[in-house]
């Protein structure tokens, strides 16, 4: 980042991970700018389903309709980079002056304009744009650093036998529900049934997610110590709200893909989206539980682990895939 103070950082390598320096970094904020746009994008997409119908009504509203997200993404992203900038300032650890701070939110904005562009290079089957596939390799890259974190944790006796293989069992359930849930949805060889696309997979565990931090808000400001002195029991209470919301979320989509395919809400369909819901709160309450209860920092959460998964499997089943349907 432009104008670093050298010598701060120096004292800040003393005492951080190599995984920490990256707030130092112009990617510090990642694909964050995309997917929160992307994800208030969905939430409008389910609660008014006209825009859908708008947006896919001609490649002109299409094509706006992306212009608009891209200069949202750009907004926040220079906004959460002065923020980063002006924090980083205010603690020594980057030159204040009026030129740097213009050239290190530029520097965001310009990384992110990089991210949008290889989201948009990127053509994967079912999951649209690259944006998926750039969410999941930064899960991917931090793989190894963690895993090699929790077996040094095993080395000094912190973490036992036990809770490897109660995390290795969990993991690899999850993620053969996960290849269940694509198998579901990618048609199982049935050409008669439409394959649906992945959104109604990706995105419920993350809007749940989201909606829950937001009806967290009203209790914690008539009772702001609430969850103060309990930050496990606001984890479980987390959990459980976002395994509420998920199935309202995916019969969003339903109601969504009823609007714009009606030929194609048929029972079965539903079937299959209950099916996926179930899948979802699954991994995720596990996931979220596994999290708890062990001292592995390597497990990731239970959105990102079917991220990961159906982006894999993406990539290995793209040759001769039927195509989804869009919503």
């Amino acid at each position: 980042m432009p104008g670093v103070n050298t010598t701060a950082l120096d004292e800040q390598m003393a005492y951080s991970s190599n995984g920490e320096m990256m707030r130092f970094s112009v990617v510090a904020l990642g694909v964050m700018p995309l997917f929160t746009v992307f994800a208030y994008a969905e939430i409008a997409k389910l609660v008014f389903p006209s825009f859908a119908l708008w947006q896919r009504a001609s490649s002109e509203n299409t094509f706006l309709t992306s212009m608009i997200i891209r200069s949202i993404i750009l907004a926040l992203a220079a906004i959460q980079g002065y923020g980063i900038v002006s924090a980083l300032a205010a603690m020594g650890l980057l030159n204040g002056s009026p030129g740097l701070v213009v050239t290190g939110v530029a520097s965001f904005v310009g990384t992110s304009a990089l991210m949008i562009w290889l989201a948009g290079m990127a053509r994967i089957p079912h999951l649209g744009n690259g944006f998926w596939l750039l969410l999941a390799v930064s899960l991917i890259c931090a793989f190894p650093g963690e895993l090699i974190g929790a077996l040094e944790m095993t080395r000094f006796g912190a973490v036992s036998s036990l809770d490897w293989l109660v995390a290795v069992l969990i993991i690899v359930f999850a993620v053969s529900m996960i290849v269940v849930a694509n198998v579901l949805l990618s048609g199982n060889g049935d050409e008669a049934r439409p394959t649906l696309s992945m959104a109604v997979l990706l995105w419920p565990p993350f809007l749940a997610n989201i909606v829950a931090g937001y009806l967290f808000v009203i209790p914690s400001l008539f009772i702001p110590e609430l969850f103060s002195d309990a930050p496990q029991l606001l984890n479980v209470v987390s959990l459980v709200l976002s395994a509420v919301l998920i199935p309202f979320f995916v019969y969003a989509y339903y109601r969504l893909i009823s609007i714009v395919r009606p030929d194609v809400a048929r029972s079965d369909i539903r079937s299959i989206l209950l099916v996926v819901a179930g899948i979802q709160i699954l991994v995720c309450v596990g996931l979220g539980f596994l999290k708890q209860a062990t001292s592995f920092s390597f497990i990731p959460g239970g959105g990102m682990l079917i991220v990961c998964v159906t982006v894999l499997l993406a990539l290995r089943w793209s040759p001769g895939r039927r195509p989804a349907l869009g919503i």
